[in-house]
Protein backbone atom coordinates (compact mmCIF):
# COMPACT_ATOMS: atom_id res chain seq x y z
CA UNK A 1 0.00 0.00 0.00
CA UNK A 2 2.87 2.40 -0.08
CA UNK A 3 1.89 3.67 -3.78
CA UNK A 4 -1.19 5.07 -2.53
CA UNK A 5 0.15 6.46 0.77
CA UNK A 6 2.77 8.05 -1.59
CA UNK A 7 1.24 9.72 -3.75
CA UNK A 8 -1.76 11.35 -1.15
CA UNK A 9 1.25 12.47 0.80
CA UNK A 10 2.93 14.40 -2.64
CA UNK A 11 -0.55 15.81 -3.13
CA UNK A 12 -0.80 16.96 0.57
CA UNK A 13 2.66 18.74 0.61
CA UNK A 14 2.01 20.53 -2.70
CA UNK A 15 -1.22 21.90 -1.68
CA UNK A 16 -0.16 22.76 2.14
CA UNK A 17 3.45 24.37 1.18
CA UNK A 18 1.70 26.57 -1.69
CA UNK A 19 -0.91 27.60 0.78
CA UNK A 20 1.74 28.28 3.29
CA UNK A 21 4.02 30.32 0.54
CA UNK A 22 4.05 34.06 0.37
CA UNK A 23 4.53 36.36 -2.58
CA UNK A 24 3.88 40.20 -2.31
CA UNK A 25 4.20 40.88 -5.93
CA UNK A 26 1.23 38.43 -6.83
CA UNK A 27 -2.31 37.36 -6.34
CA UNK A 28 -2.64 33.76 -6.03
CA UNK A 29 -3.84 32.24 -9.05
CA UNK A 30 -5.57 28.77 -8.14
CA UNK A 31 -5.25 25.63 -10.08
CA UNK A 32 -7.99 22.64 -9.87
CA UNK A 33 -6.59 19.09 -10.05
CA UNK A 34 -8.66 15.93 -9.77
CA UNK A 35 -7.69 13.86 -6.72
CA UNK A 36 -9.02 10.95 -5.23
CA UNK A 37 -9.24 9.91 -1.34
CA UNK A 38 -10.42 5.86 -1.51
CA UNK A 39 -12.93 3.60 -3.00
CA UNK A 40 -16.61 2.59 -2.39
CA UNK A 41 -17.70 -0.79 -3.17
CA UNK A 42 -21.42 -1.52 -3.53
CA UNK A 43 -22.50 -5.45 -2.91
CA UNK A 44 -26.11 -6.22 -3.34
CA UNK A 45 -26.50 -8.78 -0.70
CA UNK A 46 -28.52 -11.57 -1.63
CA UNK A 47 -31.94 -11.45 -1.63
CA UNK A 48 -33.01 -15.27 -1.71
CA UNK A 49 -30.86 -15.62 1.83
CA UNK A 50 -32.62 -12.44 3.02
CA UNK A 51 -29.02 -10.23 3.43
CA UNK A 52 -28.94 -6.70 2.58
CA UNK A 53 -27.45 -4.66 0.11
CA UNK A 54 -24.06 -2.77 1.64
CA UNK A 55 -20.98 -0.22 1.13
CA UNK A 56 -17.80 -0.88 2.07
CA UNK A 57 -15.42 2.29 2.10
CA UNK A 58 -11.47 1.99 1.48
CA UNK A 59 -9.32 5.24 2.85
CA UNK A 60 -6.31 5.94 0.93
CA UNK A 61 -4.92 7.83 3.90
CA UNK A 62 -5.68 5.51 6.63
CA UNK A 63 -5.12 2.31 4.43
CA UNK A 64 -8.56 0.72 6.37
CA UNK A 65 -11.36 -0.18 5.13
CA UNK A 66 -15.24 0.47 7.03
CA UNK A 67 -17.46 -2.22 6.29
CA UNK A 68 -21.23 -0.86 6.13
CA UNK A 69 -19.81 2.44 5.90
CA UNK A 70 -23.56 3.53 4.94
CA UNK A 71 -25.05 1.85 8.03
CA UNK A 72 -21.87 3.37 10.56
CA UNK A 73 -22.22 7.13 9.23
CA UNK A 74 -26.48 6.82 9.49
CA UNK A 75 -27.41 5.40 12.71
CA UNK A 76 -27.69 2.13 11.83
CA UNK A 77 -30.03 2.73 8.72
CA UNK A 78 -29.93 -0.18 6.18
CA UNK A 79 -29.31 0.09 2.25
CA UNK A 80 -32.04 -2.41 1.93
CA UNK A 81 -32.42 -5.21 -0.41
CA UNK A 82 -30.14 -5.56 -3.95
CA UNK A 83 -27.75 -2.16 -3.94
CA UNK A 84 -26.20 -2.17 -7.33
CA UNK A 85 -24.76 0.81 -8.22
CA UNK A 86 -22.77 3.91 -6.57
CA UNK A 87 -20.82 7.80 -7.85
CA UNK A 88 -19.69 10.59 -6.50
CA UNK A 89 -20.63 13.51 -8.65
CA UNK A 90 -19.67 16.88 -7.10
CA UNK A 91 -20.07 17.04 -3.09
CA UNK A 92 -22.64 14.54 -3.52
CA UNK A 93 -22.76 10.72 -3.19
CA UNK A 94 -25.39 8.89 -5.40
CA UNK A 95 -26.21 4.91 -4.49
CA UNK A 96 -28.72 2.69 -6.26
CA UNK A 97 -30.31 0.76 -4.45
CA UNK A 98 -32.62 -1.70 -6.80
CA UNK A 99 -34.85 -3.45 -4.30
CA UNK A 100 -35.94 -0.83 -2.70
CA UNK A 101 -36.33 1.33 -5.65
CA UNK A 102 -34.72 4.20 -4.61
CA UNK A 103 -31.21 6.53 -4.92
CA UNK A 104 -29.92 7.24 -1.66
CA UNK A 105 -27.97 10.53 -1.65
CA UNK A 106 -25.31 11.66 0.90
CA UNK A 107 -22.51 14.03 1.68
CA UNK A 108 -18.94 13.12 1.28
CA UNK A 109 -19.14 11.52 4.26
CA UNK A 110 -21.57 9.49 3.65
CA UNK A 111 -24.43 10.90 5.14
CA UNK A 112 -28.05 11.06 4.30
CA UNK A 113 -29.46 14.27 2.88
CA UNK A 114 -32.64 13.10 0.40
CA UNK A 115 -33.77 9.67 -0.36
CA UNK A 116 -34.94 9.58 -4.00
CA UNK A 117 -38.25 7.60 -4.69
CA UNK A 118 -38.30 6.56 -8.33
CA UNK A 119 -41.63 5.38 -7.99
CA UNK A 120 -43.26 7.98 -6.78
CA UNK A 121 -45.84 10.00 -9.00
CA UNK A 122 -43.42 13.22 -8.80
CA UNK A 123 -40.65 10.60 -10.35
CA UNK A 124 -41.55 7.75 -12.59
CA UNK A 125 -44.42 6.17 -10.92
CA UNK A 126 -45.12 2.86 -9.76
CA UNK A 127 -44.38 1.02 -13.24
CA UNK A 128 -41.75 3.40 -14.91
CA UNK A 129 -39.63 3.66 -11.30
CA UNK A 130 -39.16 0.16 -10.63
CA UNK A 131 -35.34 -1.41 -9.41
CA UNK A 132 -33.44 1.57 -10.36
CA UNK A 133 -30.42 0.17 -12.11
CA UNK A 134 -27.51 2.32 -13.11
CA UNK A 135 -26.00 6.12 -12.54
CA UNK A 136 -24.13 8.37 -14.37
CA UNK A 137 -24.24 12.06 -14.77
CA UNK A 138 -23.68 15.06 -16.83
CA UNK A 139 -24.02 19.18 -16.07
CA UNK A 140 -26.46 19.70 -13.79
CA UNK A 141 -28.49 16.38 -13.46
CA UNK A 142 -28.04 12.50 -12.56
CA UNK A 143 -29.54 10.39 -14.86
CA UNK A 144 -30.48 6.70 -13.68
CA UNK A 145 -32.27 3.90 -15.61
CA UNK A 146 -34.97 1.87 -14.36
CA UNK A 147 -36.13 -1.75 -15.45
CA UNK A 148 -39.56 0.42 -15.59
CA UNK A 149 -38.01 1.15 -18.85
CA UNK A 150 -36.94 4.90 -18.32
CA UNK A 151 -33.95 6.68 -17.40
CA UNK A 152 -34.65 9.44 -15.34
CA UNK A 153 -32.82 12.75 -15.12
CA UNK A 154 -32.60 14.34 -11.89
CA UNK A 155 -31.57 17.60 -10.69
CA UNK A 156 -28.81 17.82 -8.17
CA UNK A 157 -29.71 20.68 -6.03
CA UNK A 158 -33.37 19.71 -5.22
CA UNK A 159 -33.38 16.29 -6.77
CA UNK A 160 -36.47 16.72 -8.62
CA UNK A 161 -37.36 15.34 -12.05
CA UNK A 162 -36.39 17.29 -15.20
CA UNK A 163 -37.35 14.93 -17.96
CA UNK A 164 -37.95 11.03 -18.25
CA UNK A 165 -36.72 9.33 -21.35
CA UNK A 166 -38.51 6.20 -22.46
CA UNK A 167 -35.70 3.83 -23.79
CA UNK A 168 -35.62 -0.25 -24.78
CA UNK A 169 -36.17 -2.93 -22.71
CA UNK A 170 -34.86 -3.80 -18.96
CA UNK A 171 -32.19 -0.86 -19.36
CA UNK A 172 -28.73 -1.36 -17.91
CA UNK A 173 -25.72 0.96 -18.24
CA UNK A 174 -26.19 4.70 -19.75
CA UNK A 175 -23.79 7.38 -20.36
CA UNK A 176 -24.26 10.79 -21.66
CA UNK A 177 -22.15 12.25 -24.57
CA UNK A 178 -22.42 15.58 -26.87
CA UNK A 179 -25.89 16.10 -26.34
CA UNK A 180 -27.20 12.27 -26.30
CA UNK A 181 -28.02 9.74 -24.40
CA UNK A 182 -26.74 6.21 -24.82
CA UNK A 183 -28.54 3.04 -23.25
CA UNK A 184 -27.72 -0.54 -23.00
CA UNK A 185 -30.97 -2.13 -23.16
CA UNK A 186 -30.74 -5.52 -21.87
CA UNK A 187 -34.30 -7.08 -22.17
CA UNK A 188 -32.87 -9.76 -19.89
CA UNK A 189 -31.50 -11.37 -21.98
CA UNK A 190 -35.43 -12.41 -23.83
CA UNK A 191 -34.10 -11.67 -27.32
CA UNK A 192 -34.49 -8.31 -27.77
CA UNK A 193 -31.75 -5.96 -26.88
CA UNK A 194 -31.28 -2.61 -28.02
CA UNK A 195 -28.69 0.43 -27.64
CA UNK A 196 -30.33 3.48 -27.69
CA UNK A 197 -29.64 6.71 -28.94
CA UNK A 198 -31.85 9.65 -27.39
CA UNK A 199 -31.40 13.30 -28.30
CA UNK A 200 -31.92 15.02 -24.86
CA UNK A 201 -33.47 17.63 -26.47
CA UNK A 202 -36.43 16.32 -28.14
CA UNK A 203 -36.73 12.59 -26.38
CA UNK A 204 -36.43 10.72 -29.43
CA UNK A 205 -34.94 7.66 -29.49
CA UNK A 206 -33.40 5.71 -32.38
CA UNK A 207 -32.45 2.83 -31.39
CA UNK A 208 -29.11 -0.17 -32.69
CA UNK A 209 -30.92 -3.34 -33.37
CA UNK A 210 -27.91 -6.54 -34.53
CA UNK A 211 -27.79 -10.06 -34.06
CA UNK A 212 -24.96 -9.57 -32.04
CA UNK A 213 -26.47 -7.44 -29.09
CA UNK A 214 -28.00 -9.79 -27.23
CA UNK A 215 -27.67 -9.06 -23.52
CA UNK A 216 -25.63 -5.55 -23.36
CA UNK A 217 -24.69 -4.04 -19.45
CA UNK A 218 -22.36 -1.39 -19.58
CA UNK A 219 -21.59 1.07 -22.24
CA UNK A 220 -18.51 3.69 -23.11
CA UNK A 221 -17.96 5.80 -26.08
CA UNK A 222 -14.48 6.18 -27.98
CA UNK A 223 -15.06 9.50 -30.99
CA UNK A 224 -17.80 8.04 -32.63
CA UNK A 225 -17.76 4.18 -31.91
CA UNK A 226 -19.90 2.58 -29.09
CA UNK A 227 -18.48 -0.26 -27.22
CA UNK A 228 -20.70 -2.33 -24.70
CA UNK A 229 -20.06 -5.09 -22.62
CA UNK A 230 -22.85 -7.95 -23.75
CA UNK A 231 -22.96 -11.07 -21.22
CA UNK A 232 -24.56 -13.05 -23.92
CA UNK A 233 -26.92 -15.84 -23.44
CA UNK A 234 -27.49 -18.74 -21.24
CA UNK A 235 -28.29 -22.34 -22.20
CA UNK A 236 -31.86 -23.73 -21.45
CA UNK A 237 -30.61 -27.02 -19.84
CA UNK A 238 -27.87 -27.70 -17.10
CA UNK A 239 -25.16 -26.44 -16.95
CA UNK A 240 -26.86 -23.56 -18.11
CA UNK A 241 -23.51 -22.20 -19.73
CA UNK A 242 -22.37 -18.50 -20.77
CA UNK A 243 -22.03 -17.95 -23.86
CA UNK A 244 -20.97 -15.37 -26.32
CA UNK A 245 -20.50 -12.68 -23.45
CA UNK A 246 -17.67 -9.88 -24.93
CA UNK A 247 -16.99 -6.39 -24.96
CA UNK A 248 -18.40 -5.38 -28.59
CA UNK A 249 -17.90 -2.45 -30.72
CA UNK A 250 -20.58 -0.56 -32.89
CA UNK A 251 -18.64 1.22 -35.77
CA UNK A 252 -20.56 2.51 -38.66
CA UNK A 253 -23.50 0.80 -38.32
CA UNK A 254 -21.75 -2.60 -37.68
CA UNK A 255 -21.39 -4.20 -34.47
CA UNK A 256 -18.08 -6.32 -34.30
CA UNK A 257 -16.86 -8.38 -30.81
CA UNK A 258 -13.16 -6.52 -30.08
CA UNK A 259 -12.46 -9.20 -27.07
CA UNK A 260 -13.03 -12.68 -27.52
CA UNK A 261 -14.95 -13.01 -24.48
CA UNK A 262 -15.53 -11.09 -20.91
CA UNK A 263 -17.89 -10.97 -18.21
CA UNK A 264 -16.79 -8.00 -16.82
CA UNK A 265 -14.64 -4.45 -17.24
CA UNK A 266 -12.74 -1.51 -16.22
CA UNK A 267 -12.33 1.23 -18.51
CA UNK A 268 -9.00 3.34 -18.27
CA UNK A 269 -8.11 6.15 -21.19
CA UNK A 270 -8.28 4.15 -24.76
CA UNK A 271 -7.80 0.93 -22.89
CA UNK A 272 -10.73 -1.32 -22.25
CA UNK A 273 -9.39 -4.30 -19.10
CA UNK A 274 -11.71 -7.35 -18.92
CA UNK A 275 -12.14 -10.66 -17.29
CA UNK A 276 -13.72 -13.55 -18.75
CA UNK A 277 -15.41 -15.76 -16.06
CA UNK A 278 -18.32 -17.26 -17.56
CA UNK A 279 -21.44 -18.95 -15.51
CA UNK A 280 -21.52 -22.83 -16.20
CA UNK A 281 -23.42 -24.97 -13.18
CA UNK A 282 -20.94 -26.85 -11.31
CA UNK A 283 -18.07 -26.58 -13.62
CA UNK A 284 -15.32 -24.34 -12.92
CA UNK A 285 -13.22 -22.66 -15.46
CA UNK A 286 -9.77 -20.68 -15.92
CA UNK A 287 -10.78 -17.11 -15.95
CA UNK A 288 -8.61 -14.90 -18.28
CA UNK A 289 -8.36 -11.80 -18.47
CA UNK A 290 -7.29 -8.88 -21.62
CA UNK A 291 -6.68 -5.68 -22.19
CA UNK A 292 -7.52 -4.24 -25.45
CA UNK A 293 -6.56 -0.55 -27.03
CA UNK A 294 -8.98 1.17 -28.91
CA UNK A 295 -6.75 3.09 -30.54
CA UNK A 296 -4.33 0.59 -32.06
CA UNK A 297 -7.26 -2.42 -31.87
CA UNK A 298 -4.17 -4.11 -30.31
CA UNK A 299 -5.34 -6.87 -28.11
CA UNK A 300 -3.27 -7.95 -25.03
CA UNK A 301 -3.50 -10.12 -21.85
CA UNK A 302 -2.17 -9.66 -18.60
CA UNK A 303 -2.42 -12.41 -15.20
CA UNK A 304 -3.14 -10.64 -11.38
CA UNK A 305 -2.59 -12.77 -8.77
CA UNK A 306 -4.93 -13.54 -6.22
CA UNK A 307 -8.52 -13.69 -7.66
CA UNK A 308 -10.88 -16.46 -7.17
CA UNK A 309 -13.96 -15.53 -9.35
CA UNK A 310 -13.86 -12.17 -9.98
CA UNK A 311 -17.27 -10.33 -9.36
CA UNK A 312 -16.06 -6.53 -10.83
CA UNK A 313 -13.42 -4.17 -11.60
CA UNK A 314 -12.57 -0.67 -11.56
CA UNK A 315 -9.47 1.81 -12.29
CA UNK A 316 -8.19 4.80 -10.50
CA UNK A 317 -6.28 7.14 -13.34
CA UNK A 318 -5.27 8.96 -10.60
CA UNK A 319 -3.69 6.67 -8.46
CA UNK A 320 -2.63 4.28 -11.06
CA UNK A 321 -4.23 1.61 -9.58
CA UNK A 322 -6.77 -1.24 -10.53
CA UNK A 323 -8.99 -3.05 -8.34
CA UNK A 324 -10.97 -6.22 -8.69
CA UNK A 325 -13.64 -7.60 -6.37
CA UNK A 326 -14.02 -11.49 -5.86
CA UNK A 327 -15.93 -13.54 -4.34
CA UNK A 328 -14.59 -16.86 -2.38
CA UNK A 329 -15.39 -20.48 -3.60
CA UNK A 330 -16.68 -23.10 -1.76
CA UNK A 331 -17.31 -26.50 -2.73
CA UNK A 332 -20.07 -28.70 -1.71
CA UNK A 333 -21.43 -32.55 -3.06
CA UNK A 334 -22.76 -30.69 -6.03
CA UNK A 335 -19.31 -28.57 -7.51
CA UNK A 336 -17.45 -25.88 -6.85
CA UNK A 337 -19.26 -22.30 -6.53
CA UNK A 338 -18.57 -19.00 -6.17
CA UNK A 339 -19.78 -18.01 -2.15
CA UNK A 340 -22.87 -15.77 -2.85
CA UNK A 341 -23.78 -15.62 0.52
CA UNK A 342 -20.32 -14.81 2.23
CA UNK A 343 -18.20 -11.60 1.89
CA UNK A 344 -16.15 -11.20 -0.39
CA UNK A 345 -12.36 -9.16 -1.05
CA UNK A 346 -10.95 -6.73 -3.31
CA UNK A 347 -7.20 -6.99 -4.52
CA UNK A 348 -5.62 -3.54 -5.65
CA UNK A 349 -2.91 -3.99 -8.58
CA UNK A 350 -0.66 -1.16 -9.87
CA UNK A 351 -2.02 -0.21 -13.09
CA UNK A 352 1.26 -0.66 -15.18
CA UNK A 353 3.08 -3.32 -13.68
CA UNK A 354 -0.17 -5.50 -12.47
CA UNK A 355 1.45 -6.68 -9.06
CA UNK A 356 -0.40 -6.58 -5.93
CA UNK A 357 -0.13 -3.93 -3.90
CA UNK A 358 -3.03 -4.06 -1.49
CA UNK A 359 -6.59 -6.14 -0.24
CA UNK A 360 -9.20 -5.70 1.83
CA UNK A 361 -12.92 -6.96 2.32
CA UNK A 362 -15.78 -6.07 1.31
CA UNK A 363 -19.70 -6.70 1.92
CA UNK A 364 -21.56 -9.81 0.23
CA UNK A 365 -22.07 -10.17 -3.39
CA UNK A 366 -20.04 -6.70 -4.61
CA UNK A 367 -21.25 -5.44 -7.49
CA UNK A 368 -19.81 -2.04 -8.17
CA UNK A 369 -16.60 -0.15 -7.27
CA UNK A 370 -16.89 3.53 -7.46
CA UNK A 371 -13.75 5.89 -6.98
CA UNK A 372 -14.18 8.96 -4.39
CA UNK A 373 -13.08 11.93 -6.73
CA UNK A 374 -13.02 15.46 -5.91
CA UNK A 375 -11.11 18.00 -7.20
CA UNK A 376 -8.21 20.13 -5.00
CA UNK A 377 -6.21 23.32 -5.96
CA UNK A 378 -2.67 24.35 -6.45
CA UNK A 379 -1.57 27.67 -6.05
CA UNK A 380 0.36 29.45 -8.32
CA UNK A 381 2.33 32.96 -7.03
Amino acid sequence: MKKIYLCLAVMSVVLFSACLSNNDNKDPDPRPVTISTGVFVIGSGNTQSGIPGNLTYFDYYTEKATPNAFEVNNGGMSLGMTANDIIRYGQKIYIVVDGEHTVFVTDPNLKLIHKIDMTSAAMLGEEGGVSPRRITADGPNIYVSTYGGYVAAIDTLNFSLVKKYKVGSYPEGLIVDNGYLYVANSDYGYGNASISKVDLNSGADTPITDENIRNPQEIVLAGSDIYFLDYGQYGAEPPYAQENAGVYCISHGTVTKVVADATGWGIYAQYIFTYNAPYSYGDTKPVTYSVYDVTTKDLGSFTPSGIESPATMCIDPVQGLLYIASYHMTTSEWGTFPDYTSNGYVNIYDLSTINRVGSFDCGVGPQRIGINKGIGYVYSY
